[in-house]
Order: structure tokens, then sequence, then C-alpha cells
């Protein structure tokens, strides 16, 4: 019997940044030799084990066929492309064709399975090839790719895929709930931070430049992640309450940094705001070392990576109660319930006001929490596991 090939279609493989993506596709690769990359990154990468995949490349196998046994396929498949909408039609038109140059240029196999790495254009990518060639897929929903962005015909999709993974209980429950998936066909694998990275923060030493109460965001400048409501939260806090000895250092990237490095200026909130850009792990580890808690603002989320580091440095965390995050953010941290800047500064004010052994009983819990749940290998190893023993 023919090995099966594992194909992981993503459009996040190579990235400019390590993210929590990059480092679990690189762990795949490492650990099991029958997996590969289909990549419609912007980013291109030359490895054997990564096919670039190219409208173009799409646009050939339409008009010149390599794989004739599919070509009456190619247009019973094209109804998958209508829309009254054009901006779906034209993000139709280019999955369809991402889809045909994955049948140029990929010999599969009746075993080989393609593993949709987000619930969005991938996996509709997935699901035109699967009526093409009947190439069995899984799909697995994060966050804002289950709740703000999932595709159209979701329901449709799911019917014709294998499983659906997911990395939280909260994400499986609503997608029972709102799409109508069987619960027995969703399966939940967390997340994780590396063991590596927890030995890193260990060995770092503790460098603080003042004695102001140090908060750490790590986050992204869009509105999902809710940067907005914490600069005004922030806002209050020193000018209404007259709470001066606190900082707050928010790394990320997006495309609102220039609008909300102009609010900060306006504010005059320089002495208690720094905002960041994006940062490397090594970076993270020290600035994560040099915090006293980690706040996250989000307005959707699914299960963020970034607590699973903050509870890998034994931070305390202050988070919104959306998405998962209740699954992470238990005894070591306070949630803030119906988001807004009033109530993201009662929660700031709650853990000025804690005292030191409450607080120290905060970070043990979120290390208890990083070594039970959230070691990477430990969850990547379980999840590839259960992907290989598919047929």
């Amino acid at each position: 019997m023919l090995k099966k090939t594992i194909y992981i279609l993503t459009n996040s493989y190579p990235e400019k940044f390590e993210t929590f993506n990059s480092s679990e596709i690189n762990f795949a690769l490492k650990n099991y030799d029958n997996i590969k990359i289909l990549s419609f990154s912007k980013i291109k990468k030359k490895d054997k084990k990564i096919t670039n995949l190219s409208i173009f490349s799409g646009v050939l196998e339409l008009l010149f066929p390599k794989k004739r046994k599919f070509f009456k396929r190619y247009f019973t498949t094209l109804k998958l492309v209508f829309s009254k909408n054009l901006k779906d039609f034209l993000r139709n038109i280019y999955s369809y064709l991402i889809a045909l140059s994955i049948v140029r240029n990929i010999e599969l196999k009746n075993e080989d399975i393609i593993f949709s790495y987000w619930l969005s254009r991938a996996t509709v990518i997935a699901y035109i090839l699967n009526q093409i060639t009947d190439t069995k897929f899984i799909c697995q929903g994060h966050g804002s790719d289950i709740y703000i962005h999932p595709p159209k015909n979701l329901e449709e999709i799911i019917k014709k895929c294998k499983y659906v993974l997911t990395i939280s209980e909260k994400n499986k429950e609503y997608l029972v709930e709102r799409f109508k998936v069987p619960s027995d066909k969703i399966k939940v694998f967390r997340l994780g931070v590396s063991i590596d990275f927890y030995n890193k923060l260990k060995n770092k030493n503790i460098e603080k430049a003042n004695n102001k109460t140090e908060f750490i965001s790590v986050s992204g400048y869009i509105k999902v992640k809710g940067v907005d409501l914490l600069l005004k939260s922030i806002e209050y806090l020193v000018y209404e309450k007259n709470i001066k000895n606190i900082h707050f250092k928010i790394f990320g990237k997006g495309k609102l940094y220039k609008k909300l490095k102009r609010y900060v200026k306006k504010k005059r909130l320089e002495n208690y705001i720094a905002l960041n850009s994006w940062i490397n792990k090594e970076q993270l580890a020290k600035e994560l070392k040099n915090s006293d808690c980690f706040i996250l603002t989000s307005r959707s989320e699914g299960l963020p990576v970034v607590l699973m580091e903050a509870c890998a440095a034994k931070l305390p965390i202050i988070a919104t109660d959306v998405g998962g995050i209740s699954e992470i953010a238990k005894e070591n941290a306070i949630l803030v319930d119906k988001l807004s800047p009033e109530t993201i500064s009662l929660a700031i004010e709650k853990f000025l006001s804690l005292d030191k052994e409450k607080i120290d009983n905060m970070k043990k819990t979120s290390e208890k929490i990083y070594l039970k749940e959230y070691i990477l290998e430990n969850n990547l190893k379980e999840k590839y596991d259960f992907i290989q023993k598919l047929h």
C-alpha cells in the first residue's frame, strides 16, 4: 500500500515574521517525512517540500490541461465560483485557480489528504479541489476565520470534509451551534509554546529600569485586537484617576499603527505607553521577563498563543472574555466582560490593588497551566499523530 502524503494548504507559510503557524509547520516538516506544503503565500521559498501555487499556473491548467481526466470537472465546478457579490466572485475565482494550480503541479494519490490550515480561503480551495479530484481533506479553524470571516458556504463545505480541527472547546461549541457541524466531526487540539521558549525565559534575568508597574501586550494594530480601547482606558486612568505609576509596552503590526501613535501623542501619553513594532522570540522573552502583567483587549479571539506565552513567562493576565480565552485565563487572570474602556480600566485598577501574595499565586497558576496544557511539542504530536491515522 502506498504511503499517503499529507499536504498542508496555507497562505501563511513561509512568513516574514515567526508566528505560531510557522512554528507548527516547521515542527511538522521536521518530525513527519510524508508532510509537504502547498503555499499560496506572497513570500516564496525554494524548498523541495514546498510547492508555491499561483493563479497563473491555474490559468495554464484551464487552457492547456496536463490532467485531462479532470477536464470536464473544471467546468462543472465553475458553478462554485459565481456570486452576485463582486468581491465574493473575485475571491472565488482566485480560489478556483489555486485549486487548478494544485491539480497541475501535484500528482495526488487516493491515499493523500489535504489539510487546510485556515477555515477561510484555504478551506474553499480544498473544497473545490475535492470536487475536481475527490481528494480527501480536513480543515482547521482558529479564531477570526470562525467568528468573523468564515466561507459563505461553510455548512456545505463541512459536509464534504472528513474532520474539522479547532483549538478550543468554545470554538467547537460555536461550530456545532452556528454551522450545525456534528460534534463527533470536530476535534480539539490546542496550540502551545515550545518548551525551548519556556527554558529561555527561565534563564533570563529581570532588568527593570524603574518602579512602575509594567504591563505588556502583544497584539496587532487592527480593530479586532482592541488596542484603541486599551489606549482610552489608559488615558482615563492617568488623567481621571490620577494613576501615574504605570507603563504599557504594546507590540504588534497592522494598518492602525500610525493612527494609534498619533492618539498617544495627542493625549500626551508618551510617558505611559510605548507602541512598538513586531518583535522576534528572543526579544519577546526579554520583554515578558521584565513585565508584571500581560494584557489583551481583543474584541474577538480563538485561543491566542500570546496568552500561552504569558503563562510560560509566569505572568498574571488581564484579558477580554471572548472566544476560548477563559480556557487559559482562569485563577491566573482578571477577565473583562462587556468590553469597553471603562471595564478595562476597572480590571487594571483591580490588578493594581492586589497584594503580593495574590499576584504570586497568579504567577504560579499561569506556569502550572502552561506546563499541563500548552507545551507545543506535546500538543502538536497529538494532532499530527491523529492526522497520520486518517484514511
